[in-house]
């Protein structure tokens, strides 16, 4: 763990429909299957497949380290997809490409995976 202590989110939630239990992405707002507008919220395994991605340089403040992130849309084991950040590139030598949730940082719309 970090010394100046993040907090960190442990669980992964996504949606639930309250009136017909429809399983949906974190931040659904209207359920797919009967446009309900009464969302609750669900565990999720928090494992899943990578659909979609794309890799964005981040610089750590100094303009000379760039780190590498991928921004991903993950098929959840669940059912729904979700966006989430990966860490690095997605390995892409071993297809589908597997990953887990990690944590929500804090500030951040979407939650971190890791490649499993």
């Amino acid at each position: 763990m970090h010394a100046h202590h993040i907090t960190t989110v442990d669980t992964f939630t996504i949606g639930r429909c309250d009136d017909c239990s429809e399983l949906l992405a974190p931040d659904a707002s209207v359920c797919s299957r009967c446009h309900g507008t009464e969302i609750g919220r669900a565990p999720s395994s928090g494992t899943g497949s990578i659909v979609s991605w794309t890799v964005v340089e981040i610089s750590d403040r100094t303009w000379t380290d760039l780190t590498s992130y991928t921004i991903a849309i993950v098929a959840l084991d669940d059912g729904p997809w979700t966006y989430a950040w990966i860490e690095g590139a997605p390995d892409t030598r071993h297809m589908p490409i597997r990953v887990r949730y990690d944590q929500m940082i804090p500030g951040e719309l979407y939650p971190l995976f890791v490649q499993q």
